[in-house]
C-alpha cells in the first residue's frame, strides 16, 4: 500500500516574508486585520462577521461543473478530466452590494457525500458554514500570499478601477488528508484599514 503524502501549506515565518514583500511592493504596511484575513487558518465568513458586527451573506456569480485540466487536476491531487464545481461568490453583508471578499473555490465532486455535494452546487451557503453544518472535521493549508492588480470581475465586485491593487490568498480545506476545496480569496488593499 502506497503512503499517503501529508499535504503541507505555507509555515508562518513563509507567511511573514509573504506580507513583508506585498508591503514593499504596494509602499504601505498592512493593517492588522489585513494580515489575519490573508493568514487565518479558520473561517474568513465568521472573521468578517465580527469585524463588519453583521451577517455575512453569499452572492453566487458564478456555479458551474467543469472537468479538471491537468494543471486543475494536479493542484487538487485528483485525476485530468475529474468533473469539479466551480464557484465564483462574493462574500458581504445583506445591505451592501459591495463585496467585502471575493471567493473561487474548485471542489472535486467524487467523493463527497450527496447533502455536501448539493449544499456546495446548487445553495449560496458559505463554504466555512458548509463545514460547520456538516460537522467535518479540516484544515487550512494556506498556498500563497500575495498582490495582484484588480480584473474586470474584481473591479465590478468592489467597486474599484482595473489594476487597483487586491489581496490575495491561495489555501486548501483538507478532509482526511484529501483536497476537498481549493480557494482563491481578493480583497482590495484599500480595505480593512
Amino acid at each position: 500500500m502506497m503512503a499517503m503524502q501529508r499535504l503541507k501549506g505555507m509555515e508562518i515565518n513563509e507567511m511573514l516574508g509573504a506580507i513583508k514583500r506585498i508591503e514593499k511592493r504596494i509602499r504601505s504596511s498592512l493593517s492588522s486585520v489585513q494580515k489575519i484575513l490573508l493568514t487565518t487558518d479558520g473561517s474568513v465568513t465568521r472573521t468578517l462577521e465580527v469585524l463588519t458586527g453583521k451577517p455575512v451573506v453569499v452572492a453566487t456569480v458564478v456555479r458551474t461543473l467543469i472537468d479538471a485540466d491537468d494543471a486543475l487536476a494536479k493542484d487538487l491531487k485528483i485525476k485530468s478530466g475529474e468533473v469539479v464545481n466551480y464557484r465564483v461568490v462574493y462574500l458581504k453583508n445583506p445591505d451592501s452590494d459591495k463585496a467585502l471578499v471575493l471567493a473561487r473555490s474548485w471542489t472535486p465532486i467524487r467523493g463527497l457525500n450527496e447533502s455536501i455535494r448539493r449544499d456546495l452546487t446548487s445553495s449560496d451557503i458559505p463554504i466555512g458554514k458548509i463545514i460547520i453544518s456538516h460537522k467535518l472535521e479540516t484544515r487550512r493549508e494556506i498556498e500563497s500570499i500575495d498582490v495582484i492588480k484588480a480584473d474586470d470581475q474584481l473591479a465590478e465586485a468592489f467597486k474599484i478601477k482595473v489594476g487597483d491593487s487586491m489581496l490575495s490568498r491561495h489555501y486548501r480545506v483538507i478532509h482526511n488528508e484529501r483536497i476537498i476545496i481549493r480557494i482563491e480569496e481578493a480583497f482590495p488593499v484599500s480595505s480593512f484599514l
